[in-house]
């Protein structure tokens, strides 16, 4: 016989490992600052993968550069003269420490700076998980994979940019490379019982029947798919009073942000992990 699990939630134990959270928001908001140390192991539990080029000031974050979607290559090269095999070019991988970035900051400022593909990134994640003694994965941001993966589709389909696919064909096949990405991620993470961070700007916001549209700042099929497969979208606020910043999972049609966890249901939080876990083990179920 097939065995069943009842499912039983315990609010007060230990957070549930293999989620996916997602946080959109406006620059400056604390997305990236916050989500560095996402676990409750804090900053040395997360690894911080930056596609942005934005956490040169995240002091403490463990952090992997990442400037590709696939492994950059160049024709190789001795002595200034190409090397030539049964009448073709050989290809080289760029080494990540030559593919044209540099320290901006730090006692290493100017030098060399290693850059990664984020397909490389992955790969190495699925081979030495064990060895980098992390829980959690970071993407910052999800905007940037998608820009990416929107320049690959047009190239492979001789197109100048997405919008041009026949039938929505550009979209369609950005939208799949996007999700064939986050799945595999996903469902790695689970296996090894880890937990997954999105970021995401968000769009700006407009009015439509007297309430805010909230959504991701990439296209909106790609969104409503991504949101789907969330565990927890918030949005994320400063607050004008005191500088501090929020978290809200209020959510209604417009706005594509909640929460699967009851416990963070329609809240708006402190953003800060702390707080958030506070929140859940704290949560009393009404009668």
């Amino acid at each position: 016989m097939l065995k069943i699990n009842k499912v039983k939630t315990d609010w007060k134990g230990d957070l549930p490992s293999g989620l996916t959270w997602y946080f959109i928001g406006q620059p400056k908001t604390g997305k990236t600052t916050n989500a560095s140390k996402w676990s409750s192991g804090g900053q040395d539990k997360v690894l911080l993968i930056d596609t942005d080029l934005g956490s040169d000031f995240v002091d403490g974050a463990n952090v992997i550069t990442c400037g590709f979607l696939n492994t950059p290559a160049r024709v190789k090269k001795v002595d200034g003269v190409k090397v030539v095999e049964k009448g073709k070019p050989k290809i080289e991988i760029i080494p990540p420490e030559e593919r044209g970035f540099y320290y901006r900051s730090g006692p290493d400022k100017g030098k060399p700076m290693p850059v990664y593909a984020l397909s490389e990134i992955l790969k190495d994640l699925e081979e030495n998980w064990d060895k980098y003694g992390i829980d959690t994965v970071v993407i910052d941001t999800l905007d940037m994979v998608n820009t990416w993966i929107e320049a690959v589709v047009c190239k492979e389909m001789g197109i100048g940019d997405v919008s041009e696919g026949d039938w929505g064909s550009g979209w369609s096949n950005a939208r799949k490379k996007n999700v064939d990405i986050l799945v595999r991620l996903q469902n790695f993470l689970k296996k090894v019982g880890g937990n997954l961070v999105l970021i995401s700007h968000s769009k700006q916001t407009a009015m439509t029947d007297a309430k805010v549209q909230l959504s991701p700042q990439i296209p909106s099929g790609l969104a409503r798919t991504v949101t789907a497969k969330a565990d927890v979208i918030g949005y994320t606020t400063c607050d004008k009073e005191n500088g501090g910043y929020n978290l809200s999972f209020e959510s209604y049609d417009e706005r594509m942000i909640g929460s699967r966890l009851k416990p963070l249901a329609q809240k708006v939080l402190p953003f800060d992990y702390e707080s958030i876990v506070n929140e859940i083990k704290t949560f009393k179920e009404e009668k």
